[in-house]
């Protein structure tokens, strides 16, 4: 398709053309020539819109953000676009923005039968329209929201609309550097590898970067079925923190899931180092990436290097859908230049040949119908079991006795990790003993380590054996909902299964609330990361979470006493514009002294209640004076921050250890200053679920939150 590129920004060069490229890779698979022209006024970019309104197949505008909504509404109204505010939209952004009543119906007017591509809180909506045969896309330059837009909404999109469009002739193919001799290798290794992808009814997905063109080229006028099974999909991921290998793991990844193929594949563009140029093919299924970085021979010219990488890439998407290549070695970028420390990543020395890398990938949701399916057959399966129980029961003679099952106390995990965290991990492991592939006994002791080796089929909760998928997804619902978004839900999942991993009581806990039931958003969540745990030097990481931090979360051994290298504090600043972030809690002065005499008798408390309570060391979450609070003085007495909540202050409601203490003179009353839902070391609920509204996956958001773990399965 012909598509002009449009930009109104008076931001920095560097701010606004790192999300336009993002933008540019999004149309990369379905236009030429995704280069933006950028103009600093509405006035000056009035003229260049209306000529491609004359000679474009599609127009993409990316307005800055601050401008968005005023530009989007005198543009629709020179269109003569009907606008009218759109129900579903207003209903996300009331849920979740937090903004103003007149801010809220300002970003849910859109033109009627728009396409929307709406962020997680709803905030400034990207659109398209089709004006007569033309299709016009709004998009915001907003770098928390353009992700999630471009992913979720304009990719999808334009994919439906290319599979609309009738079959066209092959378009001349691009000027790309061959060889000058016909190479019949090449189409031989295309050919054969497009014949295996036939025989198994399957086809590859390769993200349209700079350098997918030499795999094109490699097509020649005998070479059959190209298109049909090679399908080139945009580049929409941004390589952040990733090196290399995983970046490129990544975009053979999202190629994947983009067009829904079995396989996807990538070709990164030529990276230069100390140890000279090379480059990395890769080929992605649904749980691994293989990788293999090829180095440029000195002698040798960057066309020919590219051509022969193009090969290669063939050749081992060939490999993979044959069944073979399957086995490699883990290794991290060699490129000194590199960003070290991808959340992928692992150490590794000087790699001087060609090497294929296994990288884990997240295992890919095939779709919500079959969930849904499997979710109602397990039902229908126990309904069906429980019938014939019943009938069973019903057909003796035999007089039963009913023993009641015991009354369990329970918390949500949040609550019961905390509770472990102080007191220890008290759970027994499982009575039964289960055995190995081989036969032979299984220890189930405390100490066997049982849960660091096979994926689960059942979890004991509260002494009930359940489907350790549904006993996660309960487990996940009592703590989130299906209001949450998918990504969160992902990243909830994951560091709840670590949790019981790293517990290793072989798959038995107690005490733990369970939902009576759960939704299907959060059973796909669980389905689809299930298995996948956090490790840090390869045993499964200690993963607290919390409802809502101060802003920033907290070192471990600030709340517990206890350091862990990957539980530091990190920012989550989307957190302060949420609801329950602050309150206030007034308590008389008379109730105070009660409360602490209560606590300790021998409490001397002066005259002046000022002199109290002093809170002696805090994280500084909130500002200078204010955070995670460390330890208080009490009384001339100093005690954790933990205990003081726990203990001092029992049952008053302080909702977490980020608080302030300010004694009133006129009113004789202590307000105490509340910051947060939660102890806040870990992932923050809350900044998870605002994170994946912005684009970023559960990878990121765990990557955040427990940085320094590896993400294993």
């Amino acid at each position: 398709m012909n598509f002009k590129m449009l930009a109104l920004s008076a931001q920095s060069e560097a701010a606004a053309s790192k999300m336009l490229a993002r933008i540019s890779g999004a149309f990369s698979g379905f236009t030429e020539d995704t280069e933006f022209a950028v103009y600093e006024t509405l006035k000056a970019l009035l003229p260049p819109f209306a000529e491609a309104l004359k000679s474009s197949q599609g127009i993409v505008l990316a307005i800055q953000k601050s401008k968005y909504n005023a530009v989007r509404t005198k543009l629709c109204a020179a269109l003569a676009l009907e606008t009218a505010q759109d129900a579903r939209l207003y209903d996300v952004l009331s849920k979740k923005s937090g903004a103003a009543p007149e801010e809220m119906q300002k970003n849910a007017v859109v033109p009627k039968d728009a396409a929307i591509f709406a962020s997680g809180d709803g905030m400034y909506p990207g659109f398209a329209v089709k004006k007569g045969k033309q299709i016009i896309f709004f998009l915001p330059l907003d770098p928390e929201r353009l992700d999630g837009m471009l992913k979720g909404g304009v990719v999808p999109f334009m994919l439906q609309q290319t599979a609309k469009q009738a079959p066209q002739q092959p378009e001349e193919k691009k000027q790309v550097p061959v060889h000058q001799e016909e190479d019949m290798f090449a189409d031989s290794v295309l050919q054969r590898t497009i014949n295996i992808l036939r025989e198994n009814g399957q086809s590859v997905a390769v993200s349209s970067t700079p350098t997918s063109s030499y795999i094109k080229a490699l097509a020649t006028q005998r070479t059959v079925d190209f298109d049909r099974f090679f399908i080139f999909t945009p580049h929409v991921e941004d390589k952040g923190d990733y090196n290399l290998t995983d970046y490129a793991a990544l975009l053979a990844k999202s190629a994947k899931e983009l067009a829904g193929t079995p396989y996807g594949a990538c070709i990164s563009e030529v990276s230069t180092s100390d140890g000279g140029d090379s480059i990395y093919i890769t080929v992605a299924d649904d749980k691994t990436a293989l990788v293999r970085k090829l180095y440029r021979e000195d002698d040798e010219t960057t066309e020919d290097f590219l051509h022969d990488a193009a090969e290669e890439l063939v050749e081992l998407i060939g490999e993979k859908a044959a069944g073979k290549g399957a086995v490699g070695i883990e290794v991290a970028s060699v490129d000194t230049t590199e960003k070290k420390g991808g959340f992928l990543s692992k150490k590794s020395g000087k790699i001087t040949v060609s090497v294929i890398a296994i990288v884990l990938v997240a295992a890919i949701v095939t779709g919500s119908i079959f969930f849904v399916r499997e979710k109602r057959a397990r039902e229908a399966q126990a309904a069906e079991e429980a019938s014939r129980a019943a009938a069973a029961a019903a057909t003796t003679t035999a007089p039963t006795t009913e023993i009641a099952k015991p009354v369990i106390e329970t918390v949500p995990l949040s609550q019961l990790i905390y509770n472990e965290a102080i007191n220890g991990i008290q759970e027994t492991p499982a009575e039964v003993t289960t055995e190995s592939a081989d036969g032979s006994a299984i220890d189930t002791s405390a100490t066997a380590g049982t849960n660091t080796s096979e994926i689960p089929d059942t979890i004991i909760v509260n002494g009930e054996s359940l489907d350790a998928k549904e006993a996660v997804a309960r487990i996940v619902e009592a703590e989130m909902d299906s209001t949450y978004n998918e990504e969160a839900l992902k990243a909830q999942a994951v560091v709840v299964y670590t949790y019981l991993k790293y517990r290793n009581t072989n798959w038995k806990i107690t005490g733990v609330t369970l939902a009576e039931d759960y939704s299907d958003e959060v059973y796909n969540a669980v389905r689809s990361v299930f298995g996948e745990y956090l490790s840090f030097n390869d045993a499964p990481a200690f993963t607290p979470f919390f409802k809502l931090s101060a802003g920033k979360t907290v070192a471990a051994e600030t709340v517990f006493g206890k350091s862990f290298p990957y539980l530091r504090a990190v920012d989550s600043l989307s957190d302060r514009t949420q609801e329950g972030y602050k309150n206030e809690l007034i308590f008389s002065a008379s109730d105070v002294k009660a409360m602490l005499t209560a606590y300790d008798e021998t409490l001397t408390l002066g005259e002046d209640p000022n002199e109290w309570i002093k809170v002696t060391a805090h994280s500084g979450a909130v500002n200078t004076g204010i955070g995670y609070v460390q330890t208080v003085s009490i009384g001339g007495k100093e005690v954790s921050g933990m205990d003081f909540v726990n203990k001092v202050m029992a049952g008053k409601n302080l909702t977490s250890e980020c608080f302030a203490v300010e004694y009133n003179t006129p009113t004789d009353e202590f307000t105490f200053t509340v910051y947060g839902i939660g102890h806040g070391v870990g992932l923050s609920q809350m900044g998870a679920d605002k994170m994946a509204a912005t684009g970023s996956t559960y990878v990121q958001i765990l990557s955040k939150y427990y940085s320094g773990t590896t993400l294993t399965a």
